[in-house]
């Protein structure tokens, strides 16, 4: 019985939602290859010869921008301050 390969794209807007993607995939990741190779014998050196196919974007801009926006508030409370 063969199976067509699932492909997927998730598009995270905060920092669980990625988290929580970052985890699925290797999530499904870990499943595949129990199915692959089941127990733990040899599961390192599949894991380093099984090909895949993974692309990552990151983009941090919007979180730099709010801690840069936090520290600018810190320093302008800070001079207040003195």
């Amino acid at each position: 019985m063969q199976f067509n390969p699932p492909n997927y794209a998730w598009s995270a807007t905060t920092v669980r939602e990625a988290q929580e993607f970052l985890d699925a995939a290797k999530r499904m990741i870990d499943a595949h290859m129990a199915s692959l190779a089941p127990g733990s014998q040899g599961v390192m050196q599949r894991e380093r010869e099984t090909p895949i196919g993974l692309t990552l974007h990151l983009d941090l801009g919007p979180l730099v921008e709010r801690i840069n926006d936090k520290r600018t508030v810190e320093a302008l409370a800070a001079e207040i301050e003195s």
